[in-house]
C-alpha cells in the first residue's frame, strides 16, 4: 500500500476547472494508491459517482491493518463562476446526504467538530475579489455557508478554501490557478504528512464559532513525476522499437545469405512425391498395368550361338509383347484406380504439410523471439527468391501440360525397338546352313590334317641316289606283321580331332557373331520397356497418369507459392506493426511536448515541465532531467533492450499467427519495467540535480514573501481587520530524499518557514500559507464588495 496517502481520500473535480485540477494532480502523483479515489463529474453527478468510490476506499481503509478510527477526506475543486448559482451547493448537499444515508453509523453526524472524522474541503477558484464579478462569487459562497451552518443532513463541509486569481504579486494565469489547486491536494493528502500537526489541523473541522472560509496561498517548484515517468517509458519504448525498425528495414543481402536463411524450407523436396516418390511410382505402375505393359522382363539376356528365333522368343517372351494394349478397365482396375487417387490426395496433403512445416522451421530458426528480427530482410529476400523459382517451374509445367493435353490427337502407340528386334531375328542364318558350313569346314580340315601328317611320316631318299643303277635283289625277306599299326592310323585320328574342333569353333564363333546384334537389341528393348513401365507404360493411360501427376504438382506448387506469399505478407505485417508501434510512441512523446532527439539524453523536456510562472516552476532544469532519465534504465544498451522488448512482446502463437509489439498495453508494461529504476531513487540523489535544485530554491525563495500573501484583508462590521485562525502561518513540504542539498537552499530564503520533510521521493517543494476562520461577509467587506442576497439553503433543518 502506498504510504503517501494515509486515509481514504477522494479528489473530486467539479466542472471543467475541477477536472483540469484532477488531471494536473495525477500527473505528479508517485503511484496509484488503494486509499485514493478520483472522481470527475458535474456537480449534479456527485452522489452517483461518489457512492462506488466510497465502498472501495472504505473497505481498503478497514484492511490497512492500522488500529484507528475510520476517516474520510473528500477534497472537491471547482470554479466559483462556472455553472449555475446552486452548483456548489448541489455538490456539497449530495455528498452530505450520501454520507448520512449510507455511512451514518461509520461517521456519526452528531459528534462535535473536533471528533468528526469525515470531512469535505471545497477548494474554490475565484476571480480578483475587487472585480465586479466577485459579487456573484460572494453570493454563491454565502449560500453555501448558510447551508452548512443551518444543520444539514450531515455536517460534512469543513472548510471553503478560496484561491484567488489575483495576489499581492500579480494576476495568475489559468495554468497557475490549476497548478495551485493541484499542489494543495498533493501537499495535504499525497505527501505522506497527513498525520502531521500542521496538516491535520488544517484538514480538521473548524470550531463551532469559527468561520468556514479560508484563504490559501501556495507556491511550488516540482517535477511532474507522473508525466516524467510517462515520458521515460514512452521514450524507452521508442528507442527499443527504433532499433527493431532499423533491423527490419535493412537493405537486401546477397543471394547466398538469403538462400541460407531459408535453407530450412527444403523446398526441393516438396514435390518429390509427384516426381519420383511413392505416390508417383504407384500411379505410374498402375497405369502400366492397366496398359497391360510387360512387367515380367528378364534380368539377364541369354542367347546361345545356335538358338533359333523361336527359342529366343520363348526364352524372352516379355520382350516380344506389345508395350501397351488398350483394354476396358475391370471392376478391380477401377478399385485400384480409386485407391491410387486417394494415395495422391494424401500425398498432396503431405506436401501442404511439408510446406507449412518448412515455413515454420524457417521462422523458428531465423525469426524466433531471441533472434531480434535481424535476419528478417534475409528471410524475406530468400522467400521471394523461392517464390520466383517456383513460378519459373510452374511455367515449365504449363508447357508439359500442353503436351499432355487430352484434346490433342493421340500419336502412334509407343513400342520401342520392337520392329528392330523383329528385323534382327529375320536376319539370323538358319541352323541347317550353319551346320552345313561347319561340316564342310570339318571335312576340309580332316583331309588337310590327315594328308599333311602322312607326308611328314614318309622317309626321305638317301643322298647321292640320283643315278640309275641296276637293282640289287636282297635275299633276306621282312618279318611278317603280328598286330595293329598305330603309325598308320595316327594321321586319320589327328584329322578327325582337328575337324571336330574346327567345326565346333566355327559354329560357336559364327553363332555368337550373328546373334550379337540380337542380344544388343534385346537389351535395348528390355531397358526401354523398363523405363516405359516406370513412366506408366506407353498407352493412353500412361499419358493420363502423367497428366494427373502434372496437375497435382501444379496444384501443390501453387499452394506452396500461396503459403510463401502469405509468409512474406506476414513479414510485411511484422514490419508494419513495428513501424506503427514506433510511430505511436513518437506521437505520445509529441503529445507530451517532447520532440525526440537522436538520443534520449539530448531531448528538450522544457515543454513537458512547463514554462513556470509567478507561483510555480521546475525544481531541476530540463537538460539535467533528460540526462538523468536516460541514465535510469534497467538496460542501458538500446540493442539489448530492443531484444528484451521483442521477447516480452512476442505473440504467443508466433509470427505466423500474430505480430510482435502489436499490443500497446504490453509494450507500455515492458517499458515501465525498463524505467523502473527511476522510482528506486530520487532525482535529487543525483549530485548535479541536487546542486541545481538548491540554486532554484534560492532564487524562488527570494520572492516568497511577496507571493505568499492573502487576496484581501477581511474586515469586521466595524471595519477593523480580522485575523482569523493561523493568519499567515505556513510551512514548507520538501522531500527527505534531497534533504542534504535542499536544506541549504531553504536556509538561504529571506522568509523562513517551518520545513516538513516528506517521505515521498517526489521532487516537489511546496510553500503554503493559510488564513482560516473567516466568514463570507468579512471577506466581502475586505474586498470592498457588497454581497448579493443569500438564497435560502436547501436541505437544511
Amino acid at each position: 500500500m502506498d504510504a503517501a496517502v494515509s486515509y481514504p481520500t477522494v479528489l473530486v473535480g467539479l466542472g471543467r476547472f475541477g477536472q483540469e485540477v484532477i488531471g494536473r494532480t495525477l500527473q505528479s502523483l508517485e503511484a496509484s494508491s488503494p486509499l485514493l479515489g478520483v472522481l470527475r463529474c458535474e456537480p449534479s453527478g456527485v452522489a452517483a459517482g461518489l457512492q462506488p468510490l466510497l465502498e472501495e476506499l472504505l473497505r481498503a481503509g478497514r484492511g490497512s491493518g492500522e488500529r484507528r478510527d475510520q476517516r474520510l477526506d473528500v477534497i472537491a475543486f471547482g470554479a466559483a463562476l462556472q455553472g449555475s448559482d446552486e452548483d456548489l451547493l448541489t455538490a456539497c448537499e449530495q455528498a452530505a446526504r450520501l454520507l448520512a444515508e449510507g455511512y451514518g453509523t461509520m461517521f456519526p453526524p452528531d459528534r462535535p467538530p473536533e471528533q468528526r472524522t469525515a470531512t469535505l474541503h471545497l477548494v474554490v477558484q475565484v476571480p480578483a475579489l475587487s472585480s465586479p464579478r466577485a459579487s456573484v462569487v460572494f453570493a454563491r459562497l454565502a449560500a453555501l455557508e448558510s447551508w452548512a451552518r443551518a444543520r444539514p443532513v450531515f455536517p460534512l463541509l469543513a472548510r471553503i478554501w478560496v484561491v484567488s486569481q489575483q495576489t499581492a504579486a500579480g494576476t495568475l494565469s489559468s495554468e497557475e490557478m490549476v497548478s495551485t489547486c493541484a499542489s494543495f491536494a498533493l501537499g495535504m493528502v499525497a505527501s505522506g504528512l497527513r498525520t502531521e500537526d500542521e496538516v491535520s489541523r488544517r484538514m480538521a473541522h473548524p470550531a463551532r464559532d469559527e468561520g468556514l472560509v479560508s484563504f490559501v496561498s501556495l507556491a511550488s517548484v516540482e517535477l511532474p513525476e507522473s508525466r516524467l515517468r510517462t515520458y521515460a517509458a514512452a521514450r524507452a519504448a521508442y528507442d527499443g522499437l527504433g532499433v527493431l525498425v532499423e533491423r527490419v528495414q535493412q537493405p537486401g543481402t546477397d543471394a547466398t545469405l538469403a538462400m541460407g536463411a531459408v535453407s530450412a524450407l527444403q523446398y526441393d523436396r516438396w514435390l518429390a512425391p509427384f516426381v519420383e516418390g511413392q505416390a508417383a511410382q504407384l500411379s505410374r505402375r498402375l497405369a502400366a498395368e492397366l496398359s497391360r505393359s510387360p512387367v515380367d522382363l528378364p534380368a539377364e539376356i541369354r542367347v546361345g550361338p545356335l538358338d533359333t528365333p523361336e527359342e529366343i522368343r520363348a526364352n524372352h517372351s516379355g520382350l516380344f509383347k506389345p508395350a501397351s494394349v488398350e483394354t476396358s478397365p475391370t471392376t478391380v482396375d477401377q478399385a485400384r484406380t480409386d485407391e491410387t487417387f486417394r494415395a495422391l490426395d494424401r500425398a498432396e496433403a503431405d506436401v501442404a504439410t511439408s510446406v507449412e512445416q518448412g515455413i515454420q522451421a524457417v521462422f523458428d530458426a531465423s525469426l524466433g523471439p531471441s533472434s531480434g528480427l535481424s535476419q528478417l530482410p534475409s528471410v524475406e529476400q530468400g522467400l521471394k527468391r523461392v517464390i520466383a523459382q517456383l513460378h519459373d517451374e510452374q511455367a515449365q509445367e504449363d508447357a508439359t501440360l500442353r503436351k499432355l493435353d487430352p484434346s490433342q490427337p493421340a500419336g502412334p502407340p509407343v513400342d520401342p525397338h520392337r520392329e528392330e528386334l523383329e528385323h534382327t531375328l529375320l536376319e539370323l542364318p538358319s541352323k541347317r546352313m550353319a551346320l552345313g558350313a561347319a561340316a564342310a569346314l570339318a571335312l576340309a580340315v580332316l583331309l588337310g590334317v590327315s594328308f599333311g601328317t602322312l607326308s611328314l611320316m614318309t622317309p626321305a631318299a638317301p643322298p647321292g641316289a640320283t643315278t640309275l643303277s641296276s637293282p640289287q635283289l636282297s635275299t633276306t625277306a621282312p618279318p611278317a606283321a603280328t598286330g595293329f599299326d598305330w603309325r598308320e592310323a595316327l594321321p586319320w585320328i589327328l584329322g578327325v580331332l582337328a575337324a571336330a574342333g574346327a567345326g565346333a569353333g566355327w559354329l560357336y564363333f559364327v553363332g555368337n557373331h550373328t546373334r550379337k546384334e540380337v542380344r544388343r537389341v534385346l537389351k535395348l528393348r528390355r531397358d526401354a520397356l523398363e523405363s516405359l513401365v516406370s513412366r506408366g507404360g506407353g498407352g493412353r493411360r500412361a499419358k493420363q497418369a502423367e497428366l494427373q501427376l502434372v496437375v497435382r504438382r501444379k496444384r501443390a506448387r501453387r499452394g506452396a507459392i500461396l503459403a510463401l506469399e502469405n509468409a512474406v505478407a506476414r513479414l510485411h505485417a511484422v514490419r508494419h506493426a513495428l513501424l506503427e508501434a514506433r510511430d505511436r510512441k513518437r506521437q505520445e512523446l509529441l503529445a507530451l511536448g517532447v520532440t525526440p532527439a537522436a538520443e534520449a539524453r539530448l531531448d528538450d523536456l522544457g515543454p513537458l515541465l512547463g514554462a513556470g510562472g509567478l507561483l510555480h516552476g521546475s525544481l531541476v532544469p530540463p537538460e539535467v532531467i533528460s540526462r538523468w532519465i536516460a541514465s535510469r534504465r534497467e538496460i542501458s544498451e538500446d540493442r539489448v533492450w530492443a531484444d528484451r522488448l521483442l521477447e516480452g512482446a512476442w505473440p504467443e502463437g508466433g509470427l505466423l499467427e500474430d505480430v510482435p509489439c502489436g499490443d500497446p498495453e504490453r509494450i507500455a508494461e515492458l517499458s515501465r519495467r525498463q524505467v523502473q529504476p527511476m522510482a528506486e531513487r530520487s532525482v535529487l540523489d543525483d549530485q548535479e540535480a541536487g546542486v541545481q535544485a538548491a540554486d532554484v530554491l534560492r532564487d524562488f525563495g527570494s520572492r516568497m514573501g511577496a507571493v505568499l500573501a492573502p487576496p484581501c484583508q477581511p474586515l469586521n462590521a466595524h471595519g477593523d481587520p480580522m485575523l482569523g485562525v493561523r493568519p499567515g502561518e505556513g510551512f514548507v513540504i520538501a522531500p527527505s530524499a534531497g534533504r542534504d542539498t535542499l536544506d541549504a537552499g531553504l536556509r538561504d530564503m529571506p522568509t523562513r518557514l517551518p520545513i516538513l520533510w516528506s517521505p515521498s521521493k517526489a521532487a516537489r517543494v511546496i510553500f503554503l500559507r493559510t488564513w482560516e476562520g473567516i466568514t463570507v461577509e468579512e471577506m466581502s467587506r475586505g474586498a470592498r464588495a457588497t454581497p448579493q442576497s443569500v438564497a435560502v439553503p436547501r436541505g437544511a433543518r
